[in-house]
């Protein structure tokens, strides 16, 4: 196992993980343009970025275990296959409907690179060094959420949004030419009962039965439901609301990126001097700090008023990923591809299920949104402790 991070290595894994946040974020200036062109309700444009989630999510429980059953490389190979194929057939849905259900099949395969990724980085590295290359990981998950904006809002003035779409096609079928000459195997004890389903299923009851994992996973959904509540509802809130172009949103995402770079940066410093528990708890502190200001904040709407305080929660967003997910992995080398499909699921279920609820209260000002996301910071905090308080289970 590694000890140290192959910057060449990691860099395809990031890209693989950012390929999936990319999927996600790269049309999002245009969801207020695509209302336009089906002359639909709001809720339904961001029904295409739930659906995503939720297909985001699901899949997991598959691939992952897929991965552990016949190799990280073949799982890979077909997944990014299938995600330009329906990539392209995005790119031309004729309506809501259609894109709709184009979304959710491309988070179904969009998260075959996260779930890859996650499992061969646990592979290749264990300790600090699993620590640290998921602090990278974390942070392409912020920084790509950030640049694909920006890319897609000059996309939409300039093309439209069905070009985001041929862009995603084009950047897959490159990811699966360069996997395919530089990518090596890294499941070394395959598993040939890992599609079992007698023992697939428990597998995940075991891991939904370890406290540790649990709380690990759950303080990751967490933190990753807040911030994606606040990207479904930013572009009907600065575009919609506060007339600002498509383009400018772009740009205004670096703040909230910014936040979790730093959040990131502390983190990857932090853990080999705190440990990862006091680390995503100092992070918990910072969800906590800034939706709570973005609550006191919320009875004006302006771009400071809401920005300002979400690049605080992005901190705390950024210092809790690496920890809580190197951790949540570190028991379970045998199903490093089940358990990674485990956490991914929480993470994406829990960002869609957020979204769901902010999608029907929608009233135009941040206030609702405020008071959602600092539930979700509060619960994060306390199952945290409640669950994580043993440590981690006895191997």
């Amino acid at each position: 196992m590694a000890t140290r991070i192959a910057p060449g290595f990691l860099a395809l894994i990031t890209a693989l993980v950012a390929m999936g946040v990319a999927s996600m974020a790269l049309y999002v200036p245009s969801l207020p343009a695509i209302q336009a062109e089906f002359a639909v309700a709001p809720s339904e444009t961001q029904l295409t970025l739930t659906l995503f989630f939720l297909g985001f999510s699901g899949a997991q429980l598959l691939f992952g275990p897929l991965s552990d059953r016949y190799g990280r490389k073949p799982v890979l190979m077909v997944g990014l296959v299938l995600y330009a194929i329906v990539s392209l057939a995005c790119a031309f849905a004729w309506g809501i409907e259609a894109l709709q259900t184009g979304r959710f099949l491309q988070g179904f395969v969009a998260c075959v690179g996260p779930v890859v990724g996650r499992a061969v980085v646990r592979d290749m590295f264990d300790g600090p060094s699993a620590a640290g290359a998921f602090a990278i990981l974390g942070t392409a998950l912020a920084v790509v959420p950030a640049l694909a904006p920006m890319l897609g809002g000059l996309i939409q003035t300039h093309i439209g949004w069905r070009a985001s779409f041929v862009l995603l096609t084009v950047l897959a079928i490159g990811l699966l030419t360069i996997c395919v000459f530089r990518l090596k195997e890294t499941n070394e004890t395959r598993n040939p009962e890992a599609l079992r389903p007698g023992r697939l299923l428990g597998i995940y009851a075991h891991l939904l039965r370890t406290p540790f994992f649990m709380g690990q996973v759950l303080v990751s959904g967490l933190a990753f439901a807040g911030f994606f509540a606040y990207f479904t509802e930013a572009p009907f809130l600065f575009i919609g609301e506060l007339g600002i172009g498509a383009d400018t949103f772009g740009y205004l995402m670096i703040f909230t990126v910014s936040g979790y770079a730093t959040g990131s940066f502390l983190a990857g410093r932090l853990v080999p001097r705190w440990g990862p528990r006091k680390v995503v708890l100092f992070g918990c502190g910072f969800l906590l700090a800034g939706s709570g200001l973005l609550l006191a904040l919320s009875g004006e709407l302006s771009l400071v008023r809401v920005i300002a305080p979400m690049s605080v929660y992005t901190i705390g967003f950024g210092m809790v990923i690496p920890g809580s997910m190197a951790e949540a992995l570190r028991p379970f080398p045998r199903v490093a591809g089940s358990a990674s499909a485990v956490l991914g699921f929480f993470q994406f279920f829990c960002a869609a299920s957020t979204s769901l609820i902010v999608q029907p209260l929608y009233d135009g000002t941040a206030r609702l949104l405020s008071v959602v996301i600092l539930l979700v910071a509060i619960s994060a905090l306390c199952q945290f402790l409640f669950l994580t308080r043993n440590g981690p289970p006895k191997t």
